[in-house]
């Protein structure tokens, strides 16, 4: 939603639908008429980009969260305050230069929630491949990107508030966010992709790293949940530390895919295997 993120889902909404039905709905009906399983609330601890929600569009109650709190800003921004946030962030778009981005970069002690929000949505859309990283002192410090271009109308910022209406956007740990779930929710967990091996090359997402024992106890948290009934799709790299974390006997099925890397230095992206792991 109006968000460039790396990492994001959007692909996997677009290519891999069938990745939010159930067997019986798969062979039952259309499923491209029908969005996904039938489910009550609809939670998501690392909201990230929210292209999962936006593919989704929850009827009912839902739980979007993220240990991010600029990023919760935004949002919360963008559902209570939308032609605000529009009308702010144009302004910082007509003024983009690389002296602009790199002013507005340092401006970390903003008090207005509006100006915050649009400084988070100009440098998300104008930094280098839309990635959010921060430094020890949780300052924002991605260089500029190439992208120049914000072709997203006012209307657009006020269908995603409306979409937004019914969501309950909180800044919390995933470990609080999950513990919410019931019976009949569904989980969807983006988490950052973090394996036993690669944990200390990891760059800061925020001043709380998440490292190899958080992606155990994330497992362990889902697995209590799985056996409450709620329904669960997890995303990761695929990697066999991860795959254990999530034992197939206990009713969870693993479905590797292959997607570009948008960090790759080449056109096309390099190829690598994500895996999808699921209990319906």
């Amino acid at each position: 939603m109006l968000l460039k993120w790396a990492g994001g889902k959007s692909w996997l909404t677009k290519n891999h639908k069938q990745i939010f039905h159930s067997q019986d709905s798969l062979i039952s009906r259309a499923f491209n008429n029908h969005p996904s399983i039938e489910y009550k609330r609809y939670i998501e601890p690392f909201l990230g980009g929210g292209a999962v929600f936006k593919y989704l569009k929850p009827n009912n109650e839902s739980i979007l969260a993220d240990i991010n709190d600029e990023l919760i800003g935004f949002y919360n921004c963008l559902k209570n305050n939308p032609t605000e946030l529009y009308s702010s962030t144009q302004k910082h778009m007509n003024a983009h230069c690389k002296d602009y981005y790199y002013k507005i970069r340092a401006k970390n002690n903003l008090t207005d929630e509006t100006k915050k929000a649009s400084r988070f949505l100009y440098l998300n859309r104008t930094c280098y491949n839309g990635i959010y990283r921060v430094n020890s002192q949780n300052e924002f410090n991605v260089p500029i990107g190439d992208s120049e271009d914000f072709n997203v109308s006012e209307e657009e910022f006020i269908e995603y508030s409306k979409m937004l209406a019914k969501a309950d956007i909180i800044n919390e740990d995933f470990r609080i966010s999950i513990s919410k779930a019931k019976k009949n929710d569904l989980i969807f967990v983006d988490p950052p992709y973090v394996t036993k091996s690669n944990e200390s090359s990891f760059d800061m997402y925020s001043a709380n790293q998440f490292d190899w024992n958080a992606q155990k106890e994330l497992s362990q948290i889902l697995e209590a949940k799985n056996k409450e009934g709620s329904h669960i799709i997890v995303t990761n790299i695929y990697d066999k530390d991860i795959c254990k974390l999530y034992d197939k006997k206990n009713g969870w099925q693993h479905k590797p895919i292959n997607r570009a890397n948008v960090m790759a230095y080449n056109a096309d992206g390099k190829k690598y295997k994500e895996i999808v792991i699921k209990n319906f």
